[in-house]
């Protein structure tokens, strides 16, 4: 049985993948940072009354601190010794109202958006890469976002710097690490997910957005899943299947 690791599952897009890796079979082990939300207890309860199924794994993770990526690593070590997949889903906005136009800047709220964007994923690989290792499939995913593309990037009111610049040097440490692992065996996915609706805490979603998260899982798990003819390409595609520069 393959098994996956997801950061950011407490709810929205990281539930809606854990659920659809349920479904495909996998082992899921699923990242919660978020306190105030029960979503994943509540699928690994209904999973256990109605499916016998005892695949979720819940391990408490925030990305943006090395020492609970560390604490996680050795939670998932004694449950199993490989992982197959990596999703790594986990993301912080950070201040919205950050940019040149709408002053003053905050010099540090940025780091709290580059400690989980840009550097969290970077963590996540280096610190679970002995079960990687172990791992029969070597597939690193990352939810990247189409703000990170800086060849396309416009002007847009409510553009957060901290959040598109970590989401920028994110897709750099992704190709930092592809230069390296590649020629090891590893493959990676790049995903724009685009515009979804946020996920409450009762789970309904919010209209605010055009997407569900549940279709979004549904199509990107498949690109995340199937193997690809040019694997050695870095490529970042979308929720259309469309190719993005970045």
């Amino acid at each position: 049985m393959p098994s996956v690791i997801i950061t950011g599952a407490d709810r929205g897009l990281g539930l809606a993948f854990c659920k659809e890796f349920l479904a495909r079979g996998w082992t899921v082990f699923a990242g919660k940072f978020l306190e105030s939300y029960n979503l994943l207890e509540q699928e690994q309860s209904q999973l256990a009354q109605r499916e016998k199924n005892q695949n979720l794994h819940i391990i408490p993770l925030d990305v943006g601190d090395t020492a609970s990526i560390a604490k996680a690593r050795d939670l998932v070590a004694q449950q199993t010794k490989s992982l197959d997949m990596l999703i790594s889903n986990a993301a912080l906005m950070g201040q919205v109202q950050c940019s040149i136009d709408e002053p003053p800047m905050d010099l540090e709220a940025p780091w709290n958006s580059y400690r989980v964007n840009a550097l969290g994923p970077v963590h996540m690989v280096e610190h679970f890469l002995p079960l990687f290792e172990n791992g029969g499939m070597k597939r690193l995913c990352f939810i990247s976002s189409e703000v990170s593309c800086i060849l396309l990037m416009k002007h847009r009111p409510g553009n957060s710097y901290p959040y598109c610049m970590s989401k920028s040097s994110m897709n750099m440490g992704i190709r930092l690490m592809h230069n390296l692992l590649y020629k090891k065996g590893y493959t990676f996915r790049l995903y724009h997910p685009g515009w979804m609706k946020k996920q409450m805490e009762d789970g309904s979603l919010s209209e605010f957005a055009v997407l569900d998260p549940a279709d979004t899982a549904s199509h990107a798990s498949k690109y995340f899943e199937a193997p690809l003819r040019d694997e050695h390409r870095l490529v970042m595609y979308d929720y259309l299947s469309q190719e993005w520069p970045y």
